[in-house]
């Protein structure tokens, strides 16, 4: 009895401390577990604020101040840029000196632009190339003497993704050396390039509709975004990986106020390492352009145009002589309210290029950029009248529009429709009415005749009996948008342009010497 007592005794304190070690054990590992995770931690957070520090050393002597000065005041500017080799050259924006590079008829005048280093050394510096289209542009230090430059090392754009660490430096309002720090946000992001033409601003907000893009408008795409702190001043300095590594170059901001709100925008290394090179040897960047603009398809425009997919491209307008309406590209001709929007619907919707999926204007944007040049060709799917086609685009250089004066041809006109033609007794019910012919200007002088009989339609008065513009250079002509995108991408002052004409029913041609609008004239 004795024995069995002991016995039991004995495995009910082996079973005791069996469960001990049972419980002891996953204990002891939690608590270690623990203390390491902490710790880790704790040296973690160490370790970054000493990274971002020794990053900034690191990289400080690589990024400048860039100063624009001008007689006129309202031309000056002031931005960031970057030290891209050992040759001097600054890459920078492109709104960020553009003044100086259209601007400025004293071709022997570079000392308006100053390249400024955090040590505050300061070298004169010429635009040896510019690209209003990816916002770069290409500066040259003017006798560096015996400094030590220090080039940014590229990364590989394709690697960045969303969540990622990095940041910004650059001069926000004047203050040089300034540094932020955020996170990758948002990749493959559309911005629209500003207007060579048109005045330059600071800081350029993005399109967030689907906007109609007038035909002299583009766009760049792959924009990186991210929310570290960028504003005006910013412009052209680098954004960076922790490894110190140049990402993008800051060229935008969204903003109601031209100031930071969370949203900024990069133009991606993979750009810049495309585009400058060419900027460097050749001064000016020759970017494909297949002359379209449109809408991307969703639910509502495949309900209205009753298509099969809610992916592809809804060709509103193609650009009157440019590579698209020369292939055969057509684009939207009735009028259709989508969302509280009236919008031209039923042109070409593009579903693949040169068998590539096309599912928004992005993905045309990217692959041209990437794969093609002006005067390749592109065979684009397209989806017409409910029908599969493909058809043969071969691509132009992209018109860069440089003559900030608007030319001119002198009519007063109204753009041809079913009543307009049945009142004059024709069958052609697209193109120009020519009502007024400005006295002494270029259609005045090449004999164009304006209207002379006033006609009630449809509650407007109108004159009638002028001509009708039919074509521009053989080139169709609907209505007035067309002949002004037609003039404003293939020609400037002094050109010369055949216009078809119809006369008492009667086809003519006549020949125009286009000016520049006088500026006291009121129309």
């Amino acid at each position: 009895m004795n024995s069995f007592i002991e016995t039991f005794a004995i495995r009910k304190l082996a079973h005791y401390k069996l469960f001990q070690l049972y419980v002891l054990i996953p204990i002891c590992f939690l608590l270690v577990f623990s203390y390491i995770s902490v710790n880790s931690y704790a040296q973690t957070t160490a370790f970054d604020d000493t990274l971002l520090s020794k990053l900034f050393d690191r990289v400080k002597g690589s990024v400048v101040q860039i100063t624009v000065s001008n007689k006129d005041p309202l031309s000056s500017a002031l931005g960031s840029g970057f030290v891209f080799d050992k040759s001097g050259h600054i890459i920078t924006n492109d709104h960020v000196v553009r003044n100086r590079s259209y601007n400025d008829t004293d071709t022997n005048n570079t000392n308006n632009v100053t390249v400024t280093f955090l040590d505050e050394k300061s070298y004169k510096a010429k635009i040896i190339g510019s690209d209003p289209f990816s916002d770069l542009a290409v500066l040259q230090i003017e006798n560096p003497k015996n400094e030590s430059l220090k080039p940014l090392v590229l990364s590989n754009s394709s690697d960045v993704k969303i969540g990622e660490h990095v940041i910004a430096i650059g001069n926000p309002f004047g203050l040089s050396g300034s540094m932020t720090e955020g996170i990758i946000s948002g990749l493959g992001r559309v911005i629209p390039s500003q207007n060579p033409g048109s005045p330059p601003g600071p800081e350029l907000p993005p399109d967030q509709e689907n906007a109609l893009v007038p035909s002299a408008s583009f766009s760049i795409p792959e924009i990186i975004q991210t929310d570290a702190a960028i504003n005006p001043g910013n412009s052209g300095g680098p954004l960076l990986n922790l490894k110190g590594q140049m990402i993008g170059i800051n060229s935008a901001i969204f903003s109601l106020t031209g100031e930071y709100s969370g949203v900024g925008f990069a133009i991606p290394a993979s750009t810049i390492q495309r585009v400058v090179p060419i900027l460097i040897s050749e001064h000016s960047y020759k970017h494909p352009w297949i002359g379209i603009s449109g809408i991307d398809i969703n639910e509502q425009v495949a309900s209205a145009m009753k298509l099969n997919t809610t992916k592809g491209f809804l060709v509103v307008d193609a650009s009157p002589g440019g590579p698209a309406s020369k292939a055969g590209i057509q684009s939207g001709d009735k009028l259709v309210d989508v969302d509280g929007r009236k919008t031209k619907l039923f042109g070409d919707v593009i579903i693949k290029i040169d068998n590539q999926s096309v599912s928004k204007i992005d993905d045309i944007l990217v692959y041209l950029e990437q794969h093609k040049k002006a005067g390749q060709s592109v065979n684009l799917s397209v989806i017409r009248d409910g029908k599969p086609q493909t058809i043969k685009v071969v691509l132009a250089e992209r018109p860069l529009l440089l003559n900030t004066k608007p030319l001119w041809l002198g009519i007063d006109g109204v753009d041809m429709s079913a009543d307009i033609a049945t009142k004059l007794n024709t069958n052609q019910s697209t193109g120009i009415l020519v009502v007024g012919v400005i006295s002494d200007g270029p259609a005045d002088k090449a004999g164009m005749k304006g209207g002379y009989r006033i006609t009630d339609i449809n509650g407007t008065q109108i004159e009638l009996g002028g001509d009708i513009i039919t074509s521009a250079d053989k080139v169709p002509i609907k209505n007035l948008k067309d002949l002004l995108t037609y003039i404003t991408n293939n020609k400037k002052e002094g050109d010369k342009m055949s216009i078809g004409i119809l006369r008492d029913g009667k086809p003519q041609e006549i020949e125009a010497t286009l000016e520049a609008k006088p500026k006291d004239l009121r129309q």
